[in-house]
């Protein structure tokens, strides 16, 4: 298989346990949320938080929390005649 730009990206990843404490700009937040908006997803039913709180996990400089309303999927699945499956 031939590794793509993205996959040769992804396969590169590694988790940081401790950040510089160097301010984020505002452009590389934006591309971020950006990048997440693009992700595939049913519905925009997320939300996005950032914390830029001194205190966030790992001293990282910022926090970006998704929240999925539920509710609104439930919504969606009943208005398509979606059942939810037990696990």
């Amino acid at each position: 298989m031939e590794n793509t730009p993205m996959i040769e990206a992804m396969l590169q990843r590694k988790s940081i346990r401790k950040y510089q404490k160097l301010p984020v700009p505002d452009e590389v937040i934006a591309a971020v949320v950006r990048a997440g908006q693009q992700a595939p997803f049913a519905a925009q039913i997320y939300s996005v938080l950032l914390s830029r709180k001194k205190r966030n996990p790992f001293g990282a400089p910022l926090l970006f929390t998704i929240c999925v309303d539920m509710h609104k999927l439930e919504l969606i699945m009943a208005r398509r005649k979606w059942a939810v499956r037990d696990q």
